[in-house]
């Protein structure tokens, strides 16, 4: 696959073409996600289309149900990171216990081995 570079068809290095997909890649992902709306906005906004406080669900506007249901989507994400968060801290602690263990056996059975005179 060749690509115009300054008006020449140049091919383009593999390694470059990386470079720019690694670049674009976490950008284009980032928006796809922000333009999702959680489970809890899209019953807000189907909520405030059946009370009329919105003409329909294309409507730029936010109704109150749907501001809402935003909010408690932002909620439920943030208490779902802290618990990934919580979960990531203890099994660090717990690799962090299990490398403290592992030194302390190995220094018992340094100390086994200088009892038997090996």
């Amino acid at each position: 696959m060749a690509f115009t570079q300054a008006g020449l068809c140049l091919p383009i290095d593999p390694e470059v073409r990386m470079n720019r997909i690694n670049r674009v890649l976490p950008a284009a992902v980032l928006l796809l996600v922000a333009a999702c709306d959680g489970p809890q906005e899209q019953a807000g906004e189907t909520a405030d289309v059946a009370s009329g406080a919105v003409e329909s669900e294309d409507s730029m506007t936010s109704g109150p149900a749907e501001t809402l249901g935003e909010r408690a989507d932002e909620a439920a994400e943030s208490a779902a990171e802290a618990v990934d968060a919580r979960a990531d801290a203890l099994e660090e602690r717990a690799d962090a216990q299990r490398d403290a263990a592992d030194r302390q056996a190995e220094a018992l059975e340094q100390q086994a081995e200088q009892v038997r005179g090996r």
